[in-house]
């Protein structure tokens, strides 16, 4: 194994690992504790903000605060924070978690569609099939006997696929807008405290602030959900930085196989027979989309 593809999976499998457990570990907060979905979202990125605001105070990394470095913030916090989190966990008090780890993947599909459009990568056919394949593959995770309970969870199922849109807005938008020369910490602070922000307005104006009865599970389980996503921050920022929005995206199959996981682990959900064939089409349509491109596409003109 190259040095190169050892960090790689160094950044890849610890975040795919603590995205796949977030969807899980939320739905425990809000299940056992009855925290809204608004409230759950802003105590984890509020604590995970707090958290590494500390980090960079004891490194002595300022968080720059200039027109170019709020405008990032205020792009990676709100889409891949606030936004992303406010319709999965809107989503989850109805879907399946595993249900949830499937459509991930749709974000490295639709990272490279974006990237496409805006001219940074080329829609080659093996693309475009392996995008249709991705969707295949969702189609078929949301029938009947695969992770989908039950036909009246369609609706919640199709909002939950506005999320891995928001990530891949954000794999892309992060990476232009990303001021030259900041450490990934600082940035990863900077959008977490974008995202709390966003979080905070929206849950006073749905009234999910109101805190409920309830605190003993979400004061043993918040701290950890705000820990693990600083430290996924962390990670993600610095795979941005490092390796690219399209390489970064790739964290689907980890956070697929991961979350399936996790929601039998803390729920016992077990996926119906057709998820096996849905996770296939969605990891080869991931493959055909993400994965280097041959000396002959890379050779031919466009």
């Amino acid at each position: 194994m190259s040095s190169h593809l050892r960090e790689i999976l160094l950044l890849l499998i610890p975040l795919g690992l603590i995205w796949g457990l977030t969807p899980a570990l939320a739905k425990k907060i809000m299940a056992a504790a009855f925290w809204p979905p608004l409230l759950t979202a802003l105590v984890a990125a509020a604590g995970s903000a707090a958290i590494l605001l500390g980090v960079c105070a004891a490194r002595r990394q300022a968080v720059p605060l200039d027109g170019p470095h709020l405008r990032h913030y205020a792009v990676a916090g709100l889409v891949s924070l606030a936004a992303a989190n406010v319709i999965a966990f809107i989503s989850l008090q109805y879907a399946a978690a595993g249900l949830f780890a499937l459509l991930i993947p749709l974000s490295p599909m639709l990272t490279v569609a974006i990237a496409a459009a805006i001219g940074h990568e080329r829609a080659s056919p093996r693309r475009l099939a392996g995008t249709g394949l991705g969707l295949v593959g969702v189609a078929l995770a949301m029938a009947p006997g695969a992770a989908l309970p039950g036909p009246e969870v369609l609706p919640w199922a199709l909002l939950m696929t506005l999320t891995p849109a928001c990530y891949a807005v954000s794999n892309v938008a992060a990476v232009r807008l990303a001021p030259r020369g900041t450490p990934p910490l600082p940035l990863a602070a900077g959008a977490l405290c974008a995202g709390a922000l966003g979080l905070a307005l929206a849950a006073l104006v749905t009234g999910d602030l109101l805190a409920p009865p309830a605190l003993v599970w979400a004061a043993l389980i918040s701290p950890l959900q705000a820990l693990l996503m600083a430290i996924a921050y962390i990670l993600y920022f610095r795979s941005l930085a490092a390796h690219g929005g399209v390489v970064t995206s790739q964290v689907g199959y980890i956070v697929t196989l991961s979350g399936l996981l996790w929601g039998f682990l803390l729920f016992g959900e077990v996926p119906g027979w057709l998820t096996l064939p849905a996770a296939a089409l969605v990891f080869a349509g991931l493959a055909l989309v993400t994965l280097p491109r041959s000396a002959r596409e890379r050779a031919r003109p466009g």
